[in-house]
This record gives C-alpha cells, sequence and structure tokens, in this order.
C-alpha cells in the first residue's frame, strides 16, 4: 500500500502552505540524527529534541534526501520503484516535504 506516513501521528496536523517546483532541491538537515528501524525510520531533530518516525515508503525518501536532490528526481524515483498514480505521488511526496521542512528536518533550496 502507498503510503509515505507512519500510521501514527508524526507531525502536527496544521496543513503547510509552502509550494515547491520539481526543480526545488531538498536535502536532510545537518541538526538531527536518524537511523533505520527495520525498514522504517527514526529521526531525532536535534534543536527540539522531538522524535520522528517514517514508514517503509517515507523511509526510501529520506534515502533519497540523504543527498541534495531535486523535487522531480525524488519522484521519478518513487515513482519507478511504486505503482502509485502520478498525481497522488506528487500530493503526497510534497505534504512529506512540507512537514519535513516545518520540522527542522530538512532544508529546501530553490534552483
Amino acid at each position: 500500500m502507498w503510503e509515505l506516513f507512519s500510521r501514527q501521528p508524526m507531525f502536527m496536523s496544521t496543513p503547510v502552505a509552502i509550494e515547491f517546483t520539481d526543480a526545488t532541491v531538498v536535502v536532510v538537515s545537518p541538526r538531527q540524527i536518524s537511523t533505520s528501524l527495520g525498514a522504517e525510520q527514526a529521526i531525532l531533530q536535534l534543536d527540539t529534541g522531538k522524535y520522528f518516525s517514517l514508514n517503509p515508503v517515507g523511509a526510501r525518501v529520506w534515502q533519497l534526501l540523504a543527498q541534495p536532490r531535486s523535487i522531480g528526481e525524488v519522484l521519478a524515483t518513487l515513482l519507478t520503484e511504486y505503482e502509485v498514480p502520478a498525481d497522488r505521488c506528487r500530493a503526497d511526496l510534497l505534504a512529506l516535504i512540507g512537514k519535513l521542512q516545518v520540522a527542522g528536518l530538512v532544508e529546501v533550496r530553490s534552483a
């Protein structure tokens, strides 16, 4: 099943109103530490001391963002690895990146 988030709440439920393009570059923040827990990912944000978790698909996104990548690159990779409609993949990916940014777990750069 296609999901980016763990079943338990990972972030605040407030919508994130940030616009990204396929050229926007994203990379994990140096202000976090993370580890794999099986197929999932556990992340500690060092400034806030809050822990977060990603399910296997979210963990794959996290792996891809270990190096600076454009949203378009991440999206293309996910579409080759998972059977999911492109519009749903894009919407879920953008929502995840927005939430990761708000939590201080990734850095977002304009291309």
